[in-house]
């Protein structure tokens, strides 16, 4: 009966669901199929684990534990589950609350008086769980005004330092009134812990969650099981990945990250809620229920759980990121399906000229989704063996200032951009010229002249009555060659610029690409409906890229694939030669080149 009824609570939360049912055995199939693709190019190391009214559709290890000794993944390999680890938190928290010993009512400033005593009256622990305390004190994240500590280091960081550290900060917003993900707040969770139960966080956790729940493999801090070990590494998507050193102290994170597991114990964890093992069922419900909206997307937060839609159904699940690991853990309620991923892979927040993502874990696990849905998912392309030596040396031209070249060496075809102006294949979107007949892109180009010429005076003329306030005032202009000094100490000499982007019909939006000697920078312009400046921005979509040469690989007859993460996490791109064409395809944007006579 108890199953039963927490089956239900899993369940309510259904806005609406895709009524199609894909078999566990073609199910299986594709998630195979979609990991072995992202496996290959190095995308993705690690355990994924699926299962179905708690059967397991699908269970399987990808690559390195220990790239060194090129020991294996295996199904029993542990992860730093980084914060995913809030979830197991906030169900040791509620614990306290069923036992009676605490209440989500309860204030920070009842465990903690010297800890910014001004407001910790008014945060309380439910504030603490579901990120909506309003603190501006954090760790691990800095804010915009640069509020909070940026990482975690080896040493340790005791109470006495977190309120020395933070004394002087105050809350952003009321308790209560909005959301800001806040990894301080479960740290304070985890001492709160420790105070109520007078046991340690890894003792009153490993009592009270992991051994009702069965968790064998799960521990804290450093490895315990150090043969099971997976340890972390960087350099996602690209040919030579490496084993990542980085320590830092328990005392840091603990409560909002730190817990290693596996995914077969998490699993077993998600049950245990589900069954009513650790928590009754109405403590379950408020684990979802007790929501602060993220203000997107109908997305809220509940206590230490994400609660979403994918196409209509609810989706509940916590992720969570850090250097060499990523994970995600999460379940549709209507269909009773589970999805755990545990990575060993990321890439390098040091790597200042990376573009990519920190890692693919999200990009699987809505894919994996998808296809649960009943939808096509699209897989990298593998590679097919094909001769390239009949394309050697075939020139094409993009336009009158890019050409592409292809050549054979060795049996595999280079790409290379040539041309009278300087350009790589992964920014052509940003250097190609789009031109259109209409008084907006007229004073577009009249922009971007007063830019670079820093005459900036007649630009008010072209203002709407909002604008007029920042264009036409000193203060306005002054902050406009501000930003122009700031670009040329940062990017050395101004080259060129050109509108590479046109959208909308009464209300448009044009952006200008500045090409400096050593990045580019997108400023975009929105017009209202009688042709006058009413914003301009910062596009921060704008790359730059001096990659030339780049290899094809061969997916098909005449298809080829550019592996955009073995050249600093760029966008992959798909090559097709037709006839006396070859047609780029980046993204949802195309191009097409002209077989040079």
């Amino acid at each position: 009966m108890k199953r039963t009824i927490l089956l239900i609570l899993f369940s309510v939360y259904v806005l609406g669901s895709n009524s199609q049912t894909i078999s566990d055995k073609e199910l299986k199939k594709q998630i195979g199929d979609l990991l072995n693709s992202y496996s290959f190019y190095n995308r993705f190391s690690g355990n994924v684990l699926v299962t179905r009214n708690n059967n397991v559709i699908f269970e399987k290890s990808y690559g390195f534990a220990d790239i060194e000794t090129k020991k294996k993944n295996t199904k029993g390999s542990i992860f730093d589950i980084c914060s995913v680890s809030k979830s197991l938190t906030a169900v040791g928290v509620m614990k306290l609350v069923e036992q009676g010993k605490i209440t989500l009512e309860t204030p920070v400033s009842t465990f903690f008086p010297e800890f910014i005593p001004d407001y910790s009256g008014k945060i309380t622990v439910r504030h603490l769980l579901n990120h909506s305390s309003g603190m501006e004190a954090n760790i691990a994240r800095k804010d915009e005004s640069g509020n909070g500590l940026v990482m975690p280091d080896e040493n340790l960081f005791t109470l006495e330092d977190i309120f020395e550290k933070f004394k002087g900060t105050k809350l952003k917003f009321e308790p209560g009134k909005s959301f800001e993900y806040n990894n301080l707040g479960y740290l304070l969770l985890a001492h709160i812990i420790e105070i109520v139960s007078k046991q340690t966080y890894a003792n009153y956790m490993t009592n009270e969650v992991f051994e009702p729940a069965n968790m064998k493999s799960s521990e804290f801090a450093a490895f315990k099981y150090i043969n099971k070990c997976s340890y972390p590494h960087v350099n996602i998507g690209a040919i030579n990945v490496i084993k990542h050193q980085d320590n830092y102290h328990q005392s840091w994170i603990m409560g909002a990250g730190g817990i290693k597991s596996t995914t077969n114990d998490l699993c077993k964890f998600m049950n245990a809620l589900e069954n009513g093992t650790i928590l009754k069922p109405a403590t379950v419900e408020m684990l979802f229920s007790l929501t602060q909206s993220l203000d997107f997307n109908n997305e809220k937060y509940g206590l230490g759980w994400e609660i979403g839609e994918k196409a209509g159904e609810k989706y509940i699940r916590h992720n969570g990121g850090y250097y060499g690991y990523a994970s995600v853990m999460g379940f549709l309620p209507n269909r009773n399906i589970k999805i755990i991923i545990l990575s060993n892979l990321s890439s390098s927040f040091s790597d200042e000229e990376y573009k990519g993502k920190h890692s693919f874990i999200g990009e699987l696990n809505n894919k994996i989704i998808d296809a649960i849905q009943g939808k096509t998912i699209e897989c990298l392309p593998l590679p097919i063996n094909k001769s390239s030596n009949i394309y050697l040396s075939s020139k094409y031209d993009v336009d009158d200032k890019h050409s592409i070249k292809l050549s054979a060496y060795e049996n595999d075809l280079w790409l290379e951009t040539t041309g009278s102006e300087p350009w790589s294949v992964f920014t052509y979107s940003f250097s190609n010229e789009q031109r259109e007949d209409s008084k907006a892109y007229q004073i577009a180009l009249k922009f971007a002249k007063a830019m670079k010429t820093q005459n900036l005076d007649s630009l008010v003329n072209y203002a709407d009555d909002e604008m007029k306030d920042f264009l036409g005032t000193e203060a306005g202009l002054g902050q406009l060659k501000g930003s122009w000094n700031y670009f040329l100490s940062q990017n050395g000499e101004f080259k060129s610029c050109n509108i590479y982007k046109i959208t909308g019909k009464k209300v448009k939006n044009i952006y200008i690409r500045f090409h400096f000697e050593k990045s580019d920078v997108g400023i975009a312009l929105s017009f209202n409906s009688n042709n006058l400046i009413q914003g301009l921005f910062l596009d921060s979509d704008v790359k730059t890229c001096n990659i030339k040469k780049v290899k094809l690989i061969p997916i098909g007859d005449n298809e080829f694939f550019i592996n955009g993460y073995h050249y600093k996490g760029m966008q992959d791109i798909k090559i097709s030669l037709r006839d006396d064409k070859l047609i780029l395809t980046d993204g949802d944007v195309v191009f097409s080149a002209v077989k040079a006579l």
